[in-house]
């Protein structure tokens, strides 16, 4: 994540969402919701059903940063829309940004499938299958990341064919697992050293009237509280008020389902505020991967496992789950110093490019598990006691030192005065911080001296400071150890493999190849063997560390035994660096400490007490370590270079290429118990100086009056009597005025040579002559005259002033300029003189010897006490300067006392100065002593920087060039090329000569050698300097007399801001001038001997001719040879309009070095932009090495009038390797244009050799006509079956297709044989990210060979011989465009109307009205014919738009063709050439001229005889015989094909380069999202010059249109049906009735009527279906279209399978209707009928598994129904079983057949073809509820007739009882 880019770019994430599986509810509409980030929100349509199809395309434009993006979630939210808010959610699921840019590609998908499915996060079973593309802007822009996180088993069996649509392969979990549910819980013990984050003045103003306590009121006035973000989730801790060191013991629980695809836990402090928003103190990012493994084979070699419980069995994981601490977390972000006004860097405390300890917390984190029905946890409840006292053990605190010399600080901008170095670790040392124990933490203020060219430095000399920093750390140095070991090793086999790559690149012996990787292979073999620190039985190790280590052991045992096997197998070199850098990939996955609590130590630099820039030191890369020499840091000890930054929050501030300062230190940091260890190694003697200032102060009358000795701030009292050596010191002398003071004002002191310098300075006015100026001293003093120099006493001049012209400058010394502005560091000096130059100066100098060396001596200790030494001020908070005036009140000076040890620990005894012993209990506060490394040796150097040229830099000025030249700095000395003028390639060729004085150990020269910063800058016409990037070169150090190693010119990136900015080509080496020191030298100058004493000097450069400046020497300047370069300079096109005028007449200037090339004039460029002379020859002297060879500048020029000449556009080749050839010897090189043999390779079309082969065998049959177009032809070439299945079968012609530009395609080389299109540009550009201006085109190229030595041999022949004319061509272009895919959506529905724009120079052809509605894969179809113009007109664009009923149409996207190239070329790719010629069928022969006349065409531009042909099938060209039975013995005869001679000329020109057949994919490109692409166009392109005549037909390419069909089927009888109703007298029975139609025509189905009481499962009908359906039959494919919705303009077609379905349903009065069973019959596979009842079982139709013992048809193939017996199903839990038979018959009739033989539904008229009667059905079938009487016959009086009649003579009876016994008396 460190490495992502900060630039703020254009993004487009597209999102698919697909389908929808499985989703829990009954008749729900579900609705997909996605949310990108913070606050872009989109939704799709409302879908039908748990199994919804949505297939809609979502498109979110970013324009942010990648690091910024990366951390963005997607939320994907499924929603039942028929549900109330609350209660509608479905599932969701979320992934970070950064997980979709991790993927191979950039894309979420499987190899070779488009989609992939996504468990929502919900118990029910919940999949939405999503397909995510991301892509950029910039092409440049790779990220490696870590993997994300995924802690399960990897199930290898669930691996299938790539060709298989594995749908559950594609899930976003690893195969076998399925989401758990788990728990987050982070618990938040304390925090320390938070910074002060409100006012505390009103606390304060209580505290002096009383109503406050004592404690410190910057510690209360911090309301801490931590905020826990992971996947979206957010958990806040409570706040904590009024203190910075806040106790909390709180745990936060964030559920989640695991394993997740986001990797970031991102943790933040905040400070609450009453009003306003709460201000984040600092944050930190833990990425998951670090605090948990996957246990993958590939980190740590074996699988560690662990088992957990889910309340059922057990679930086997890999790995480990994610776990931390307890340990402390640092936070870091802005400066600790509080402000009242709020802090421009207060963003930094968000995570962006911290620069300062803000404090830490200590915390534990563990996820675990939950429970099935588990009960969630509270998101915060109190941490147990038990914990909180198992905790303590981790803070126990062991003390640390900290030990940074500084060696030097150069490189400082600016001009700053008392700069001083603060060194801190967390808040120790932190000099503004009064929470921890004072350190002698922060250097000596000192103002900056410049160094005479550009930058400043401080005059640290022989005295080195020493700052020292004590602070309390837990002891985690076992982690440390492990991690620098890693990186060690890491560091060490990167270093090595450079080495054998080199040594491959020079092609050195393979013995020694082979030696060097055994020696690599041995020392990793060695390293992996040792053994790491075991954590186990350390204080603070937790769980983490051991894991972690167990990790790392078993990455080192596999690591090892590769090497041991590859050691004795291998046998190719680059394979054991492929091995060796597996390796270092493998490491670097665990060479990252998550737990590192050690605050990393940073450097700031202060001027005048505010921060201006700093740097960050890694705490473990400074570690030391007793137990072994690996374990200790990389910088342990040894002298770094260090670069400081300014810090900043805004992105796109200068400040992140700026360099304030630079820095070399020596650091060491390590436990207080090993401080007796502690050693830089270093020459120099330790020196310790106590300080004390004496203060007065000015009373009026009375003057200055003492006021007493106080430390630097003037509160604290100390006088001299207080301070007392501590233990192991004793005082060396008395006090002494300080002298570091005036040492800022006079940098002679300690030299016993100095040169004293002075410049003159003179200006004039225009048509003047020079006069006098002004004399200033070398501190650019004004002084009188040169006499006011005055030497020293003790020293003498050695000469008189001489002037200086071993600088840059001109004979007589002078340089000139511009400006009379006095600040040299501003002006840029140019060495030739110019007529608008005003102002010139030269610098004079003069040397002084020191005479008397005890004088010089008693001067070096004792030149500050001839001085006061005071410094004045206004009050003692005022800034002090060293000039009194008249309003200063106060006044002071340092007095220091120097300390020596008094035993033998060395260094380590400065450790001993913290224990200083005060006289008086009152004086608590005493200053640390100043400590310091004295170099009593003084080294004489000598570098020489050889600039030879730099190229491809960036444009910086208007004119799209720059005025580069070059700043070399090392040290403290800077020196400057030559400006070199209008160009972006420069040649200085120059060599800098530095000598320099070195104070140090040079032995730590020797090993450590600092690099030379080199920087180049733009020279503007303001005379000031604009930087364009930066590198760092390590020089030869020539230390020995007898190295005699020569410099090797190399080249370097320059680069700005993370971006590289161009190249230069340089060189360094640095010599000891002098062995002994320069001190004993001088003192013995008649004794030394030079010979012994000097290392031989090489021999001074040469001077350039005509300046007196020294060159690159021959030896290390590149070697030159006589070389010849052919120009094929052919024209300009497209040029952009300059300042507002056309670019009319134009002109080409090439300049290769110091060669340039000039054209004639075109005169009219509108009407003739080729040059009438395209062919020209130079010859040079060019190196001979191509990696020093000049980059080839191509500039157009506009002739205007008046003289002017402006550039217009230009283009850079640095790689003109490519143009390299081998001179002919014997016969001149061919023009390109016209032709070899040549081989073509087809990597990259869909390639079906093997299917034409399994083709060619498959016996002839007939193929129906409609079923072969086009379009068959192009399927067929796609290997798309299912729409092209008839010509597959057939073995017919195919064509390429390709899945890119026909011109990117390997074989035709952007079609560039011929001459080549380069890109012009212009414009100033800020770094090379940035794009300039498009200005035109170019065309042409070049051929480069070399000539002999000696120019009396003859040459070899020219290159280029017989090109084509020049003229312009008409030609009539065709455009072929077949469809689109993966377009932007443009409308709000997710979808496009896109149609088809056609344009070339003025021309137009606009498609709008034959806009395909409603999709994202349209398909066009169509072809369009313009005449243009070449090269006029060479630019065809072919564009796609959205229609739009109101307002304008969106362009979708654009795909432009250079049509010029196409003709150009050798490969005709005019029209391209067929297998086979045909002169009827789909796809006729359609070029201008037959394939005979091509054939002698070709045989007459290439100087061949005429074809001799032997009858029709033979024919002899240029000496070889074709014949047809050669190419036709395979193929199937076709009755297309046209005459055999014209068949066989065919396959002759098709072995010649050619472009074949082909339609090729063109992705389309927005002006608004460069680079981005917004779809892909599928189409080709034929032209046809009118000189060759008229061409043929074109192409039938209209979309396949479906045709009408009907099928017409008959419901006769079915049986067995199965009863679904009982009847009120507990009858079963069914109300039978059939329901058929037509897959996706739904809307359109029809029933039978109803046969009602069905007792025994039979039915009658007799009815008729017809089903009209739209039917293309090459696609096999029933077309639907409907409108979406009553409001849409357009309908929208859809395609189905043809597929019947027939269902049988049992009808209810009350209630829904009941399903019995069904029968789905595909039509184009259906089974035969059984003829017999009894026969009819489920075997008759294809079962799961498509077992079917009947034959299957394809019902349009039969001419007759089919009559008979179909089983019908329904599923059932174990399978389908059979439940009933239908007896029916079917037949397919086209429109003309339904016209003809015409029948109505049902039994409607017409009743015929064949007329249906009323079916026979039983008496008993009848509706109750219409026929009552029916109902009491035959189901009342036919069942229970005698009960009735009983019923009847019973109640007869008992009626005349009753009257009997009535009328009884």
């Amino acid at each position: 994540r460190l490495k992502l880019s900060e630039k703020v770019e254009d993004f487009q994430i597209r999102l698919k969402v697909i389908c929808g599986r499985q989703l829990t509810g009954s008749n729900i509409k579900p609705v997909v919701q996605v949310k990108m980030g913070k606050v872009k929100m989109k939704i799709t349509k409302i879908r039908k059903g748990s199994s919804p199809v949505w297939n809609e395309l979502l498109m979110y434009n970013f324009h942010e940063s990648l690091k910024e993006l990366y951390d963005y979630v997607v939320e994907f939210t499924v929603n039942n829309s028929r549900k109330l808010r609350s209660d509608s959610l479905i599932g969701s699921f979320k992934l970070d940004v950064g997980s979709i840019y991790d993927q191979p590609g950039k894309t979420l998908q499987k190899k070779h499938n488009f989609a992939n499915l996504i468990i929502l996060l919900r118990p029910q079973k919940l999949n939405i299958m999503l397909h995510c593309l991301t892509y950029q802007l910039s092409l440049f822009i790779t990220v490696h990341l870590a993997d994300s996180l995924i802690i399960v088993i990897q199930d290898e069996s669930a691996a299938k064919d790539e060709n298989e649509d594995d749908v559950e392969g594609n899930l976003l979990t690893p195969a076998g697992a399925t989401l758990h549910s788990a728990n987050f819980a982070l618990s938040l013990f304390s925090a320390e050293d938070l910074p002060q984050m409100d006012s505390t003045a009103f606390k304060s103003m209580k505290q002096k009237i009383g109503l406050g306590g004592d404690e410190d009121v910057s510690q209360t006035s911090v309301d801490a509280y931590l905020t826990f973000k992971f996947a979206g989730k957010k958990r806040v801790t409570e706040v904590i008020k009024e203190t910075n060191q806040p106790v909390w013991n709180e745990r936060l629980n964030l559920p989640l389902k695991f394993p997740s695809m986001c990797d970031s836990i991102k943790l933040t402090l905040k400070d609450w505020d009453r009003v306003g928003c709460d201000d984040p103190i600092g944050s930190v990012t833990i990425p998951l991967s670090h605090i948990s493994s996957t246990g993958e084979a590939g980190i740590g070699g074996r699988r560690d496992l662990f088992l957990y419980s889910t309340n059922g069995p057990f679930v086997l994981f890999l790995g480990f789950l994610p776990t931390f601490g307890p340990s402390f977390v640092n936070f870091y972000g802005s400066p600790r110093e509080f402000t009242q006004l709020g802090n421009s860097l207060d963003e930094l405390n968000t995570g962006k490019a911290s620069c300062a300890y803000r404090g830490r917390a200590m915390m534990e984190l563990l996820m675990r598990m939950d429970e099935e029905g588990a009960e969630p946890k509270p998101p915060s409840q109190p941490v147990n006691e038990e914990k909180i006292a198992l905790v303590q053990k981790y803070m126990r605190r062991r003390q640390y030192r900290l030990v940074v010399g500084f060696e030097s600080a150069n490189l400082i901008r600016k001009p700053l005065e008392r700069i001083e170095f603060e060194v801190s670790m967390g808040n120790y040392g932190n000099k503004f911080d009064c929470d921890v124990k004072s350190s002698a933490s922060t250097t000596e203020p000192h103002n900056a001296v410049f160094d005479g060219v550009h930058y400043h430095y401080l005059a640290w000399t022989s005295k080195k400071p020493i700052m020292m920093v004590t602070s309390q750390w837990e002891d985690i140095s076992f982690r440390l150890y492990a991690l620098n070991l890693i990186l060690r090793i890491i560091e060490e086999l990167q270093e090595q493999i450079s080495q054998v790559n080199l040594m491959v690149k020079q092609k050195e012996d393979d013995i020694e190849i082979a030696s060097k990787i055994v020696t690599i292979l041995d020392e990793v073999i060695l390293k992996t063997s040792k053994k790491l620190p075991n954590p186990r039985g350390r204080t603070v190790s937790n769980q983490l560390d051991r894991r972690i280590h167990r990790q790392r052991v078993h990455m080192f045992e596999m690591i090892c035994q590769e090497a041991k096997e590859l050691r004795q197998n291998c046998t190719d070199a680059q394979e054991a660096i492929a091995a060796l850098h597996d390796f270092i990939q493998r490491l670097e996955l665990v060479s990252h400490e998550p737990q590192n609590s050690f605050p990393d130590v940073i450097i700031w630099m202060l001027s005048d007490n505010k921060r201006v820039a700093y740097t960050r030191i890694p705490a473990y890369d400074l570690l030391y370590s007793p137990e072994r020499q690996d374990y200790c840091g990389r910088f342990c000890s040894k002298p770094c270079t260090l670069t400081l930054k300014y810090p900043t929050a805004n992105t796109k501030s200068k400040k992140h290429y700026k360099v304030p300062a630079q820095l070399r230190i020596i650091a060491w940091l390590g436990r207080a118990k090993d401080q007796s260890n502690f050693e830089f190694h270093s020459k120099g003697d330790i020196s310790v100086i106590q300080d004390t200032y004496e203060t007065e102060i000015k009373l009026p009358f009375k003057g200055w009056t003492a006021d007493g000795y106080t430390d630097i701030t003037g509160e604290i009292p100390l006088p001299k009597s207080v301070f007392r050596c501590p233990t192991g010191w004793l005082w060396d002398g008395d006090w002494k005025i300080n002298s570091d003071l005036a040492s800022l004002y006079d940098t002679s002191l300690g030299h016993m040579h100095v040169v004293e310098d002075a410049f003159e300075f003179e200006m004039r006015d225009v048509g003047t002559a020079w006069q006098v100026r002004k004399v200033t001293n070398g501190k650019m003093e004004t002084i009188c005259d040169m006499g006011a120099i005055k030497v020293p006493s003790g020293w003498e001049w050695e000469n008189e002033w001489t002037v200086d012209t071993q600088r840059a400058c001109d004979e007589d010394g002078w340089e000139y300029a511009t400006s009379d502005d006095q600040t040299v560091g501003e002006l840029v000096w140019s060495t030739v003189e110019k007529v608008y130059h005003n102002s010139r100066k030269r610098r004079l100098v003069r040397s002084r010897v020191c005479v008397d060396h005890k004088a010089f001596k008693k001067a070096e200790k004792t030149a500050e006490l001839l001085e006061e030494g005071w410094e004045y001020a206004t009050t003692m908070g005022s800034e002090f300067h060293i000039d009194p005036k008249m309003l200063d009140l106060v006044r002071r000076r340092k007095w220091s006392r120097r300390m020596v040890t008094s035993d033998d620990r060395g260094s380590a005894a400065i450790f001993q100065l913290d224990k200083s012993i005060v006289k008086d209990r009152h004086y608590h506060k005493m200053p640390l002593p100043k400590i310091y490394v004295v170099y009593e040796s003084v080294w004489q150097l000598h570098l020489r920087a050889y600039i030879y040229q730099g190229r491809d830099l960036i444009a910086m000025d208007g004119d799209s060039l720059s005025d580069p030249l070059v700043l070399v700095s090392f040290l403290n000395h800077t020196a400057r090329t030559e400006v070199q003028k209008h160009t972006l390639n420069p040649s200085w060729d120059e060599t800098m000569m530095l000598d320099i004085k070195f104070y140090g150990d040079i032995d730590h020269l020797k090993k450590y050698c600092p690099e030379v910063s080199v920087e180049v800058f733009d020279s503007d016409d303001l005379n000031s300097l604009q930087f364009m990037g930066r590198t760092s070169v390590k020089p030869i150090v020539k230390l020995d007399p007898e190295n005699n190693q020569t410099p090797k010119l190399e080249w370097h990136n320059i680069t700005k801001a993370n971006y590289t900015t161009g190249n230069v080509l340089t060189a360094f080496e640095m010599i000891l001038v002098n062995v002994k020191n320069l001190f004993n030298n001088l003192c013995q100058l008649n004794q030394v001997n030079d010979k012994n004493d000097k290392i031989e000097m090489p021999l001074p450069p040469p001077l350039k001719p005509g300046v007196n400046l020294p060159m690159v020497p021959f030896g290390i300047r590149p070697v030159l040879q006589r070389t010849a370069i052919e120009f094929l300079i052919w024209g300009v096109r497209t040029m952009k309009p300059f300042k507002l005028l056309s670019v009319n007449s134009p002109s080409v200037l090439i300049q290769i070095g110091a060669v340039e090339l000039r054209t004639k004039i075109i005169k009219n460029l509108k009407k003739q932009p080729n040059f009438t002379e395209p062919l020209y020859y130079i010859e040079a002297n060019l190196p001979v090495d191509d990696l020093y060879f000049p980059p080839i500048m191509i500039r157009v020029k506009d002739n205007r009038k008046f003289g002017s000449r402006p550039t217009v556009g230009q283009h850079i080749i640095t790689k003109s390797i490519q143009y390299r050839i081998k001179p002919s010897v014997d016969q001149p090189q061919q023009d390109e244009g016209f032709g070899y043999y040549y081989t073509i390779c087809l990597d990259k079309y869909y390639d079906l050799d093997n299917f034409n082969k399994e083709m060619s065998i498959i016996p002839q049959f007939q193929i129906r006509e409609e079923e072969l177009d086009w379009w068959s032809k192009f399927y067929a070439s796609l290997g798309d079956g299912g729409n092209c299945r008839s010509y597959m079968e057939s073995g017919l012609d195919l064509i390429k297709v390709y899945k890119d530009e026909l011109e990117k395609q390997e074989e035709f080389n952007h079609f560039s044989d011929f001459i080549q299109t380069f890109q012009l540009f212009r414009g100033k550009v800020e770094n090379k990210d940035e794009e300039p201006d498009f200005a035109g085109q170019f065309k042409g190229t070049f051929r480069i060979y070399t000539l002999p030595e000696d120019s009396r041999e003859p040459s070899p022949p020219r290159y280029f011989q017989h090109l084509p004319p020049s003229d312009v061509v008409e030609v009539k272009v065709r455009i072929y465009v077949i469809r689109a895919f993966g377009l932007a959506p443009q409308d709000a529905n997710g979808l496009s109307d896109p149609y088809i724009k056609i344009k070339a120079g003025k021309k137009r052809i606009v498609g709008r009205e034959n806009y395909i509605p409603m999709t994202l894969e349209p398909t066009f179809g169509k072809m369009f014919e313009l005449d243009l113009v070449l090269p006029m007109e060479k630019d065809l664009y072919v564009e796609v738009f959205d229609w739009d009923l109101i307002g304008t149409d969106d362009k979708i996207g654009e795909t432009v063709i250079d049509l010029e190239n196409r003709y150009l070329s050798k490969f005709k790719a005019w029209c391209s050439l067929p297998e086979t010629y045909c002169v009827t069928g789909p796809c006729p022969w359609r070029d201008q001229m037959k394939p005979k006349e091509w054939l002698d065409d070709k045989c007459c531009k290439e100087g061949w005889d005429e074809p001799v042909w032997n009858g029709n099938t033979c024919v002899m060209v240029d000496g070889k015989t074709y014949k047809l039975d050669d190419y036709e013995k395979d193929k199937k005869p076709c009755k297309h094909w046209g005459p055999a001679d014209e068949r066989l000329a065919l396959y002759i020109l098709r072995k010649f380069p050619h472009v074949s057949e082909h339609v090729e994919t063109r992705p389309l490109l927005h002006d608004a999202l460069p680079n981005i692409e917004q779809g892909r166009l599928q189409l080709w392109v034929d032209m046809f010059p009118k000189s060759y005549g008229d061409p043929g037909l074109p192409y039938n390419i209209e979309p396949r249109k479906p045709s009408k069909y009907f099928l017409r089927m008959i419901v006769w009888n079915c049986s067995e049906i199965p009863m679904m109703d009982v009847s009120v007298l507990g009858d079963k029975m069914s109300d039978i009735y059939f329901k058929g139609w037509i897959s996706g025509l739904e809307h359109k189905q029809q029933k039978t009527d109803v046969h009602y009481r069905s007792l025994d499962g039979t039915g009658n009908f007799n009815w008729r279906f017809v089903f009209p359906f739209d039917y293309l039959p090459q696609e096999r494919m029933v077309h639907v279209a409907k409108k979406d919705h009553l409001w849409s303009l357009d309908k929208t077609v859809t395609k189905f399978p043809p597929v019947l379905n027939i269902q049988v349903w049992d009808n209810d009065l009350f209630g829904p209707n009941e399903y019995i069973s069904e029968i789905v019959l595909p039509i184009t596979n259906i089974p035969k009928c059984c003829k017999f009842q009894r026969f009819c079982t489920l075997k008759n139709v294809p079962d799961m598994q498509g077992n079917c013992k009947m034959e299957m048809v394809n019902l349009f193939d039969k001419k007759m129904p089919l009559k008979g017996w179909w089983p019908l199903y329904r599923m059932v839990d174990c399978g389908r079983e059979q439940a009933g038979k239908l007896e029916m018959s079917i037949e397919i009739l086209t429109e003309q057949e339904e016209e003809e033989k015409r029948a109505g539904q049902g039994r409607d008229e017409p009743n015929m073809h064949p007329k249906l009667d009323k079916p026979n059905r039983p008496a008993t079938s009848f509706a109750w509820f219409s026929s009552p009487f029916k109902s009491l016959r035959y189901i009342i009086w036919r069942k229970y007739k005698w009960i009735i009649l009983g019923l009847l003579a019973f109640a007869l009876f008992l009626t005349f009882f009753v009257m009997f016994i009535y009328s009884f008396p």
